[in-house]
């Protein structure tokens, strides 16, 4: 134990300065051992792996890396709202402009996400061959929120909806609209009762158009949080169709509509951006947008058994040749859905595990050459199990869909399968240098929409979920290891420990949604018999 000490600072010193990762091993615990973990991990990411780069169907290397923040970058600012495109709909059918598209202004956002994880359980060698145990991870979960936004008046617009801030004078229009509405329909069936002809056919279209202008109107203020800007150009358009309906009215010896059609007086601002989810006439129906500073909260429990399966045999200490040693370890694991996924309502935050149940069969194998060099090789495979939750149905480039996408589905996601190859070298029988490689893939989720779709809700498509859920990763990591479990075995060491400090960077990767992520990792375990078993020897 004289040694211990200086390693435990010096592994805390270089995990503290970010230099290794993904540095705990599986290994068996001695029979009648209790292991005891602790450990602590950290990943940052503002960045993500697109689709591959092709050309003529091959599938290049490279693949592209999208800023996290893009997904709230727009120069003109109408992609961070589908909704607008109702809007945009509505306003060519009234104003027959049909390549109108409207201006917010330019959005400019910066998004990154860190997670901080603490793995605290413990492990059991039930007998030498086999170690069975329990991790609880807590979960900490951050995310930093920049956005900017800025309309410039001689190109945005749309402004914010008169809903949301002059609420009266839209219903005091639409109000007006439906008594032209049904003013000129009243006229028609009096005209069409004492003549079917030419005066009726007149007379009925005036009524429709009427009809038609208030129920474009009326779609158009309930489609977003956006309306025209007062005085710009398609306000003006509008304003001229709705004096020309309003003149055929008077002509044909109405009343007329008698008021003025309500547009926005503010243009969208960053504090407004960031305010209209909560702004209930906005339609997203959702928290406010900000940077979340999460608190720990349960992840994904894990239980888990871990066998030997093969070994070499004892080595000869009077062997002069190269020695060669290896050992097979082969395990289960059940991954407990008692984490919680991210919230529905809150845009931009992150959950602690996925809420549903994993089952993963893993194989270990280790291959020793000599007395120091050695690599360890390991491959999991994974199937996910479905549950149930409420999602907003929208591509996941959209941050703040309509409250109106919002379903029940059933989710499912796909299997998984791990690959990581660890060269180490030994610098005593107690201190390992590793680096590693760690290939990461995972299918394609799938949805299921089920349960009664609310009135007035958008017609969504599942496929938009499923969109870019598979996984592809590859990560290069280095780290140390310090272990007095074999000393101690062979009775050199007085007692068990173990450490570990690492970390880890993703170097490639592809799917659309695989973040560009750094992790750093360290830990510590400390055994205590719980029961007799295996004794160090001499």
């Amino acid at each position: 134990m004289s040694r211990t000490l200086p390693i435990v600072a010096f592994l805390f010193a270089l995990s503290a300065d970010g230099i290794a990762a993904q540095a705990a091993v599986e290994t068996l615990v001695p029979r009648g051992q209790l292991r005891l973990q602790f450990d602590p991990s950290f990943t940052v990411w503002n960045s993500r792996f697109g689709q591959p780069n092709s050309t003529n169907g091959v599938v290049l290397v490279e693949s592209v890396r999208e800023s996290l923040g893009s997904d709230l970058t727009d120069p003109i600012g109408t992609s961070l709202f589908p909704a607008i495109t109702r809007l945009e709909d509505e306003i060519r059918s009234l104003t027959g402009q049909e390549g109108y598209s409207g201006v917010l202004g330019e959005a400019r956002g910066l998004i990154t996400y860190d997670i901080t994880r603490i793995d605290v359980g413990g492990q059991v060698g039930v007998f030498d061959w086999l170690t069975v145990g329990v991790v609880a991870p807590f979960v900490k979960a951050r995310t930093a929120l920049d956005v900017t936004f800025s309309a410039d008046p001689a190109t945005a617009d749309l402004g914010l909806n008169p809903t949301i801030s002059e609420g009266s004078s839209v219903s005091d229009f639409l109000t007006a609209l439906l008594g032209a509405q049904e003013s000129a329909q009243g006229r028609a069936d009096f005209v069409c009762a004492a003549d079917p002809g030419a005066a009726c056919t007149g007379a009925q279209s005036l009524a429709d158009r009427v009809g038609s202008f208030h129920s474009s109107s009326q779609t158009a203020y309930s489609a977003s949080g956006f309306f025209p800007m007062h005085g710009s150009s398609i306000a003006t358009s509008l304003s001229d169709a709705l004096t020309s309906l309003d003149q055929e009215m008077i002509d044909a010896g109405l009343a007329g509509i008698g008021t003025e059609m309500a547009f926005a007086s503010e243009y969208l601002t960053g504090a407004l951006l960031l305010a209209l989810p909560s702004q209930g006439a906005a339609g997203i129906q959702g928290q406010p947008l900000s940077s979340i500073d999460g608190i720990y909260k349960l992840g994904d429990v894990e239980v888990s058994a871990l066998a030997r399966i093969a070994e070499s045999a004892p080595v000869d200490p009077d062997d002069l040749a190269p020695r060669y040693s290896y050992e097979i370890l082969g395990g289960v694991l059940g991954r407990l859905g008692t984490g919680k996924v991210d919230a529905h309502d809150v845009f931009v935050d992150l959950g602690t595990g996925d809420g549903q149940v994993d089952i993963e069969a893993r194989v270990i194998g280790f291959l020793g050459i000599g007395p120091r060099l050695g690599i360890r090789a390991s491959v999991q495979y994974g199937i996910q199990r479905p549950t149930s939750l409420l999602r907003r149905v929208a591509i996941h480039e959209v941050v703040m869909p309509p409250a109106s996408t919002l379903r029940a589905v059933r989710w499912s996601p796909g299997a998984y399968l791990g690959i990581g190859l660890e060269p180490v070298w030994r610098l005593s029988p107690e201190l390992t240098v590793f680096g590693s490689y760690r290939l990461y893939s995972k299918g394609d989720d799938s949805y299921e929409i089920f349960g009664e779709v609310p009135a007035g809700a958008t017609q969504v498509d599942s496929a938009d979920l499923e969109r870019e859920t598979s996984m592809t990763l590859h990560q290069l990591g280095l780290g140390l290891r310090y272990s007095t479990v074999e000393p101690w075995k062979a009775g050199v060491a007085s007692r068990p420990m173990e450490l570990h400090a690492g970390m880890s960077h993703s170097i490639a990767g592809s799917g659309g949604r695989t973040p560009v992520s750094t992790r750093i990792e360290f830990g510590i375990r400390l055994f205590r018999q719980i029961w007799g078993g295996a004794t160090p020897e001499g």
